[in-house]
This record gives C-alpha cells, structure tokens and sequence, in this order.
C-alpha cells in the first residue's frame, strides 16, 4: 500500500505523524509566510514574528497556499487571503488546499474543484480527491482511483486501490495489495511489487522537496528504491522517512537514525523518533521529550517538548502537554526560543 495523501493515503514514519499540515505552516512561493495558530477553540494565523495577523475566529484554518486559505466557520468552507478576507464565501462542506490553480471543494457528498476566483471549473462528481500536480491531479470513484487533467476528464481510468501524486513523471499505485509506478500515460514502468512505498507526495506539495531514491516496504523491512524501482539501498530497516536535504530517517534495532543516499549512516541510530531534515535541522527524541538536531546529530535545541513539527520559513511549531492533559503549542526560532506562544487551545 502507498501512504502519505489524505483520503488514499497517510504518513508512515512514526516522527511524521506530527507532520506539516496540523500547524499550518508555509514555506516557498506558494505561500504568504502565515503560521496557524489555535486559542480559545478558534483558529487564526500570525506572521514570521509572531504578531497576530488574523484573529482567531475561525472553526478550523488550513495553510496558506498559491495565496488562499481554506476556513471553516458557520458549518461551511470557504477561502481567504492573507489579510483575512473572504475571497471564495463560505459554502461547501468540504475543502482542499489550492495547488496548481484548483482546489477541491465538497458539495453534499461529492467533491469537485474550483479556481482562485470561486468558479466551480470541475462539477463536484467523485467520492474524494487528492492535489493536482503535474497537470493531474487523482479521484477515487466507487472504490478505485484515477487521473483527471484540470478539466475533469479523464487521462487515467478509475482502477486502482491507493494512489499518490505524480512527480517526475511518475506516481506511486497499488493494486491487489502490492504497490509500483506508473507514467502520465497510464503505462506501468515500475510493476508493483512492494507493499509500501513513502511517495512524499503530501510533503512535496507542502512545498518540501523529497528527492529519490525513495523508501518502500517488503515484508517486514524497508529499503529505497529509484525511478527504474532498482534498489538503491537494501531493505533492511524497520522503518524509513523520505530523503529531504540529503538525508532520511530510518529506524534499526529500535533506534532512529539518517543514512545518506548511498546507505552510509550518516547519524547513528539513538533516537525514539525522527522527522525529515527542513532548513538544516529535524526533530529527534529521547526520553519521551522532542528537541532538534543538526546533521552532525548534535542536538541545537535540546529535548524539551511533547511535540515538535519541521522548521518552515525559520519556525517550527511545537506542543506542550500539560498536567491536566491539556495542550499548548507555540512556535520557536533555530535558537529555541518561542516566538509565538506557548498557548493553550482554551
């Protein structure tokens, strides 16, 4: 099975079921530099230095992306901009991140996809959907998934159980339960073979760029193949993240540590959890406690807290539990100190 899209798919290294999306970061050109925030059971955004932008007034607030935001308020979803103006009013019971130009937005119980200015360019007709990338962007219809170009028809027919987004050319699928990659025409270049793969698709359209080769499971070991599903370094792991910046997380003999692209572990294993690296650093645990290291493995924040997401535009977001079981997140700079926060949900 692939994992890492919403709907077909999810996030596998234990590190990354944090991930990108609960702290609405933002990160390259896509986005407008707003971080979310949660108070008072409402959702808002401030900016690189911490200050309120958007108050909090919203149900729930997805990330900034192409210069949108997808909100919830009044039981329906809408679309602002980044001073916190509606551009598409609330109305649909679904939304999705604006990527490419389109969004998915549900209607009753069918999803479709509108454009920037709210026009609904693609009927709402399918069970769910992912993100369009490359031109394409995947559905799922009944219980199959396929590819629709921008608009709406057909390139790759509904016909398998789990698929990915493409990039370079290719995307992950899987059918009766092993897992390959097929090109924008539809051909199968790598048989499916494996039974996991990690695409990054969910993190490359965040903005984050995962690089080849690529972690996939067989029985009960990972390793990471490439474009032709030559394997690169052997299964061997218990566990593996995608490679960012040059390097990926793995887990042996119960630890996490980062190999490099040839296999040469470049960190030893000694953490209880590890993210990907983003702009130099990753979250690393020991002792139940989350802090970030270098590529050295030397830790520049120590272990200090419940949880801790990746480093976006120089902040990352990170949580607190406390005795009354109760959450406070915030975010802090490279140095650790708190920019914003931390605050509690109440």
């Amino acid at each position: 099975m692939i994992k890492n899209l919403p709907g077909a798919l999810c996030i596998g290294v234990a590190a990354l079921a944090i991930v990108i999306l609960q702290g609405g970061c933002s990160s390259g050109s896509k986005h407008s530099g707003l971080f979310v925030i949660y108070q008072k059971a409402k959702f808002g955004y401030v900016d690189r230095k911490g200050q309120v932008v958007i108050n909090p007034q919203f149900d729930y607030a997805g990330q900034f992306s192409e210069g949108l935001a997808e909100v919830y308020v009044g039981k329906k979803y809408g679309y602002i901009n980044p001073k916190g103006e509606f551009v598409i009013n609330p109305q649909f019971d679904g939304a999705m991140t604006f990527s490419e130009g389109l969004a998915g937005v549900k209607v009753s119980d069918k999803w479709g996809f509108v454009d920037q200015a709210g026009k609904l360019v693609v009927n709402p007709q399918f069970d769910q959907v992912q993100f369009f990338t490359e031109s394409l962007c995947a559905v799922k219809v009944g219980e199959k998934w396929g590819y629709i170009d921008s608009t709406g028809k057909y390139v790759i027919n509904p016909q398998f159980n789990a698929v990915g987004a493409f990039f370079d050319g290719l995307a992950a699928v899987s059918s009766n339960d092993k897992s390959g990659f097929l090109d924008k025409t539809g051909k199968i270049v790598i048989v499916p073979q494996f039974d996991w793969i990690l695409d990054g698709s969910y993190l490359r359209v965040a903005g984050f760029t995962v690089d080849w080769p690529l972690p996939v499971k067989v029985g009960e070991k990972y390793g990471f193949v490439d474009t032709t599903g030559k394997y690169v370094i052997n299964p061997q792991y218990d566990d593996a993240g995608n490679f960012t910046e040059g390097l990926a997380p793995v887990k042996k003999d119960g630890k996490y540590g980062f190999v490099d692209k040839t296999g040469n572990m470049v960190i030893s294993p000694q953490f209880e959890s590890a993210s990907i690296f983003s702009e130099g650093l990753a979250s690393a645990s020991v002792g139940g406690k989350n802090g970030f290291v270098d590529k050295t493995g030397k830790y520049v924040i120590n272990p200090q807290f419940d949880s801790a997401s990746f480093f976006v535009d120089g902040l990352a977001q990170v949580g607190m539990k406390g005795k009354d079981e109760k959450w406070a997140q915030g975010y802090v700079d490279k140095t650790g100190k708190y920019v914003f926060g931390p605050t509690s949900s109440d």
